[in-house]
């Protein structure tokens, strides 16, 4: 029996997808508790459309992820810091990373940002990782305030 499943199941698929169940699980578990819905040819287009428009969302998100990895590739952001001997007092964070990008009115959140803690004067290179899987490095540039 062919089925679109109207909420997640486990061990059978996620909300939207079209499976093929056996007849009883199909009729008297998922049919009975509303966790799906017979596959109509009407029902089958319905989520073949949804599905186009998830792709097309997911390839413009796709779309803008790429253009800020080439805005942001091989940059190189400078960070004043107090320092002594070389040494910083504090240390530069992922948090001081991006509100420097902010200026130059890119959004990065924090959580993309793996440079650790800087903790020297001079040149770092960081690793950006932005959603879908890209992977961008800039070049941090730690001087004396």
């Amino acid at each position: 029996m062919k089925i679109i499943l109207l909420q997640d199941v486990k061990n059978i698929g996620k909300k939207g997808q079209i499976k093929e169940v056996p007849d009883g699980y199909g009729r008297n578990f998922l049919l009975a508790k509303k966790m799906a819905a017979v596959a109509t040819p009407g029902g089958i287009a319905i989520v073949q459309k949804e599905d186009e428009k998830k792709q097309a969302l997911l390839n413009q998100q796709r779309a803008q992820t790429r253009s800020l990895a080439e805005s942001l590739n091989k940059k190189q952001i400078i960070v004043k810091a107090r320092s002594k001997d070389g040494k910083l007092f504090g240390s530069i964070t992922a948090k001081d990373i991006s509100a420097e990008i902010k200026k130059l009115k890119l959004e990065v959140p924090e959580k993309a940002i793996s440079a650790g803690h800087i903790r020297d004067l001079g040149s770092h290179e960081v690793k950006i990782t932005l959603d879908h899987d890209i992977v961008v490095s800039i070049n941090v540039l730690v001087e004396q305030a």
